[in-house]
């Protein structure tokens, strides 16, 4: 029965952490500043790099829900699917939002438990679920990177929205798939810190028990 609670308990630290690192990516405007530069979308979309910048934290900021108003980007026009697809997304990062907020509150009265019982275990479990989660998501990204790219689209999405069209929807032409790349592998390789790093608090606690 301990082991159990244990595995459930990890597996909820693990949604937290992962959960977080989303949230952190998306929120992590530098990422995209620094692909303004280094995959040329200045030329790509005819737009300034201010102008660029500008419409970007735009979507960002009301994807994470700091706008009510209907989507309207400052330079950009959009379609009424492409305003329906941004909706759709903030909608996403809204339940994300849900699952960070619930499995935060589950972790808190989680963590206190174990310190009560000076239980550690559950921090070698969580290293062990989160390696295998890049693991796992890694393999179909780098064998084929554009058909898990319409994979996941098709998955979180019952419409094709997402298939914008740049005369219709010109800020595709501002959100190259590398980018999305990029923001995949930042979070993956955030996920294996988070798991290396439990570990090691795991082995420096165990070795002061």
């Amino acid at each position: 029965m301990k082991k159990i609670i244990n595995v459930i308990f990890s597996v909820i630290f693990s949604v937290l952490i992962i959960s977080t690192i989303v949230k952190f990516t998306v929120g992590f405007k530098q990422l995209y500043y620094l692909d303004i530069d280094y995959l040329n979308i200045p030329d790509l979309s005819g737009l300034s790099k201010e102008d660029i910048k500008k419409n970007y934290d735009y979507m960002i900021n009301y994807n994470l829900g700091k706008y009510d108003k209907e989507f309207e980007l400052p330079s950009i026009k959009s379609s009424e699917g492409g305003k329906i697809h941004f909706e759709e997304v903030r909608h996403i990062f809204k339940i994300l939002d849900k699952i960070f907020n619930i499995s935060l509150i589950l972790s808190i009265i989680g963590l206190i438990i174990n310190i009560l019982n000076k239980n550690i275990e559950f921090l070698k479990t969580t290293s062990k679920a989160l390696i295998l989660i890049p693991l796992i998501l890694m393999l179909p990204i780098v064998v084929n990177f554009e058909g898990s790219f319409i994979l996941f689209h098709k998955i979180m999405f019952n419409n094709d929205y997402w298939i914008f069209d740049s005369s219709l929807d010109p800020v595709i032409n501002i959100l190259p798939k590398e980018f999305f790349f990029h923001a995949g592998l930042m979070i993956l390789i955030l996920i294996i810190i988070a798991s290396i790093t439990n570990y090691l608090i795991y082995k420096l606690l165990k070795r002061e028990q």
